[in-house]
């Protein structure tokens, strides 16, 4: 399976994960970096992509002060790319190649235009004026060769190509976490109950928007995993977080989860070890980092 995901580049006033704007892209904010200067890029999901990215651009672009780029990554097959500096948000660019829609991704949320052909001429303009009005220097030249690679580059590694040719210090390695998001019993939340929680919440809107009536009600610890997991992601980068609490928290969920579908529950894993950078995914995602 390849990169599923938006990368997200802003210069926020604190940390990207907490500025305003920020969750219209997604709230599971799994990487953030610095790359110098003020500026830091975010690796996020949501539980439905693709997102909209122009209306959080736009928004982020105002909360900020300052220019954002946006793109979501389908598969590592392909990507599609939006642009905003405040007030002006730009249009929805394929990635890789430009001149034509994607004939084989949904790009935007259902009902939503996808990106429409461009000339790689026209991008490489756009991305160059961009990087002028964030305070940067662009590579034309680099922007143009990543712009006419074709496969089997993996789309992520050409995104973060075009990151560097936009004229950032720096790609820098992934921040650490304040919690251990990739042990039990956060990742039963996480990977697990908030995913079944929301899907079948949008079974029973379905339902209803059908005229019929859902096959089940809503479960007492649907809501609840929902709030956890919105916690979870939103505590991974605050030093003062009650991980202790929040583990408790999730495996009385677990806990409440598995009695209700007559399951003997699950018990912890123990104490919490230091996070094994391989099963989080961190060594791979720092391969991408300059320094």
């Amino acid at each position: 399976m390849g990169y599923w995901g938006t990368v997200v580049l802003a210069r926020p006033g604190g940390l990207l994960v907490d500025q305003d704007g920020i969750g219209g892209f997604g709230h599971r904010h799994r990487w953030l970096r610095e790359l110098g200067d003020g500026w830091q890029l975010v690796e996020t999901t949501g539980w439905n992509d693709p997102p909209d990215l122009l209306a959080p651009a736009g928004a982020l672009a105002t909360s900020t002060g300052h220019p954002v780029l946006a793109a979501y990554v389908s598969d590592g097959d392909c990507a599609v790319l939006a642009t905003a500096t405040p007030g002006v948000v730009g249009p929805l660019t394929h990635l890789w190649d430009t001149d034509g829609p994607c004939g084989v991704y949904r790009h935007q949320p259902r009902g939503m235009p996808g990106p429409v052909g461009r000339s790689a001429d026209d991008v490489v303009a756009e991305l160059v004026a961009w990087s002028a009005a964030a305070g940067l220097r662009a590579d034309a030249t680099r922007l143009r060769e990543v712009l006419g690679h074709d496969h089997p580059v993996e789309a992520d590694d050409l995104l973060f190509a075009l990151v560097k040719a936009l004229g950032v210090a720096r790609i820098g390695r992934t921040r650490p976490w304040a919690l251990p998001l990739e042990q039990w019993p956060f990742r039963s939340v996480t990977d697990v109950l908030a995913l079944r929680a929301r899907s079948e919440a949008a079974y029973r809107l379905a339902a209803m928007e059908d005229g019929e009536e859902p096959d089940e009600p809503e479960a007492p610890w649907e809501a609840a995993a929902i709030r956890l997991d919105e916690e979870l992601w939103a505590s991974l980068y605050r030093p003062a977080v009650d991980v202790a609490g929040l583990a408790r928290r999730a495996q009385r969920l677990r806990t409440e989860y598995d009695v209700a579908r007559g399951r003997e529950p699950q018990p912890s894993d123990g104490p919490f070890h230091p996070e094994n950078p391989w099963n989080s995914g961190r060594v791979w995602a720092d391969e991408r980092a300059t320094d």
